[in-house]
């Protein structure tokens, strides 16, 4: 009915997956499982294709079109149901297939059931063969890892790579012209870092760039880390001008949020990366982490630091000419950045980008936002119009008075002030974790990763997940992360007028 609904450029809206991608932390997702993430996903969204095609074919039975109807069917389920007979088949060649069945439906048969094609090619166009883009995530001390052991076992880096400054490692990473011998890993995390890297060029070939092409920073505080993966790539045998991949850091801690705009400003400086970002379309993701954030600095601190960043962000990119895309990893409840997304969206303002809008759709609000064909609807709407509401009726330039902002600084540091006082005391992880059901956290089988990054007996607040910290406090119904210093902060604010 709306043919045009889609544009091919500009796709309405695209799925991304984190199972089988985002090893941050987590042992049990190796290079293997990320390939048979892959698999799937091909396989499921050619599935949908082949059945369709068949529902399709019921229909049009017409002279020019049954034949060439056909011929698809066959290709599509000789992809899915033939083991070892998958064939080059491809986004362009199904979209060719069908468009040329279109043609002939409208010139030579008065467009009979043209809509069912058209919206055959909008799926084709939005899902491609990838369905959903896989994202791949590690922690940015494993890549700092990796490359110091490639340093020590080749001669690919002039010898004290570990002792030069970043802004040397920065220059030296950029000149990288030859690949690492795979050779040089035998086991563990760095040798599936660098075959992961590998990995994402067969997935691409596979699945179409759309299948896999971002890769995700997590603890990112400085322009090194992300160089550092840039220099993974080029060591992982990708040349500079065929690197189809996002490098998005991801910043977490308040203290990572109020350096982001530093550290992006430095990329934007790097003649190397500005050359990326330039066949990427200008474009740069940075990824904010509201969980991570609202653990290391109560709900008012890490929303409001969130907010300062991205507007910094969005102050420098289009200085240096670049489109910034906020890639908000919100969780369900306040306490994970939760909340009414529509209407947070909605009140951005001018002074923060948002001709995209990405975000995580956590595990507990997936079946009751999307879980239906109406709730999905409905939640997708409200998504778009947020978008559209705050790019036309959003009449100030600044979207807050500079005595606004003040008032905010001086609230969300109170705030801070009082969450840091009961974070920071010694007992507070032994209450949680003797009160609490934290311990078993880690041992039921139901969570996509382990309860805490790293392998350290001992429990650390950094190294423990967003999920059990904010899961822990509610199960002792005492919403800590959701409400702590905010309170104290309205309390001092009423007090001095």
């Amino acid at each position: 009915q709306f043919k045009d609904a889609v544009d091919t450029k500009n796709t309405l809206i695209r799925m991304g997956f984190w199972p089988g991608g985002d090893r941050d932390g987590n042992p049990f997702v190796t290079i293997d499982t990320t390939m048979k993430v892959a698999d799937a996903l091909r396989g499921g969204i050619i599935k949908c294709y082949y059945l369709e095609v068949r529902r399709i074919r019921r229909r049009l039975t017409f002279e020019g079109v049954e034949t060439v109807l056909s011929e698809l069917e066959k290709k599509l389920y000789n992809n899915i149901f033939i083991p070892g007979s998958r064939t080059e088949i491809t986004q362009q060649e199904i979209l060719n297939t069908l468009e040329q069945i279109r043609n002939t439906l409208v010139y030579q048969h008065n467009g009979l059931f043209v809509y069912l094609v058209e919206s055959l090619i909008n799926k084709v166009e939005i899902f491609g063969l990838h369905f959903a883009s896989i994202d791949i995530r590690q922690d940015s001390t494993v890549h700092g890892r990796v490359l110091e052991m490639i340093a020590e076992k080749s001669t690919i880096f002039q010898p004290g790579y570990k002792s030069l400054s970043d802004s040397e490692k920065i220059n030296l990473l950029g000149q990288i012209s030859k690949p690492a011998d795979p050779l040089l890993f035998d086991e563990g995390v760095e040798k599936d870092t660098m075959q992961t890297i590998s990995a994402i060029k067969e997935i691409q070939k596979n699945n179409g760039e759309a299948g896999c092409h971002t890769y995700i920073i997590s603890q990112c505080n400085k322009a090194l880390n992300v160089m550092e993966v840039y220099g993974l790539f080029l060591l992982g045998g990708w040349k500079k001008e065929e690197l189809k991949v996002d490098i998005v850091p991801l910043f977490e801690t308040v203290d990572d949020l109020q350096h982001a705009a530093a550290v992006m400003q430095t990329l934007y400086g790097n003649e190397v990366y500005k050359k990326h970002l330039e066949q990427r379309g200008r474009k740069q993701v940075i990824m904010l982490g509201f969980s991570d954030g609202t653990k290391d600095g109560g709900y008012l601190m890490a929303n409001w630091s969130i907010y300062k960043a991205k507007e910094e962000l969005t102050r420098i990119s289009r200085q240096n000419n670049i489109d910034v895309v906020f890639f908000d990893g919100r969780g369900g409840p306040p306490a994970r950045g939760g909340g009414k997304t529509h209407k947070f969206y909605a009140s951005m303002g001018k002074n923060i980008e948002n001709k995209e809008i990405q975000l995580t759709i956590q595990g507990q609000t997936v079946s009751s936002n999307f879980g239906t064909i109406d709730a999905a609807q409905y939640n997708i709407e409200q998504l778009i119009h947020a978008g559209i509401s705050n790019d036309l009726f959003s009449s100030k330039e600044k979207t807050l008075e500079k005595q606004e902002e003040e008032l905010l600084q001086q609230l969300a540091e109170e705030s801070y002030t009082a969450y840091n006082s009961l974070k920071n005391d010694s007992r507070f992880l032994d209450y949680l974790g003797h009160a609490s059901p934290l311990r078993f956290y880690a041992e039921t089988n139901i969570g996509s990763r382990p309860a805490r990054r790293g392998a350290s007996s001992r429990l650390s607040l950094k190294d423990l997940r967003a999920i059990p910290f904010v899961g822990a406090w509610s199960q002792l119904k005492q919403n800590v992360t959701g409400y702590y210093g905010v309170g104290t902060a309205l309390k001092k604010m009423e007090e001095t007028g």
